[in-house]
């Protein structure tokens, strides 16, 4: 995984993922997160839907 620093401080910051649901939707964010002021980086995000017995995953960013 590559080291990413905050543009604000400099300091190291952490690889997260967070996901969020509703329906048949789900919402995945990857991003990067400072541990000292808590400045954000999205990395990428997916929408998974399950419609008609098939998952569709879209990347939007």
């Amino acid at each position: 995984m590559k080291e990413v620093l905050c543009p604000k401080c400099g300091i190291r910051m952490e690889f997260m993922a967070e996901s969020e649901s509703s329906g048949n939707k789900k919402e995945v964010r990857y991003f990067y997160r400072c541990p000292a002021c808590g400045t954000r980086i999205v990395e990428s995000t997916m929408e998974i839907t399950k419609k008609d017995n098939n998952i569709v995953i879209n990347i939007l960013q």
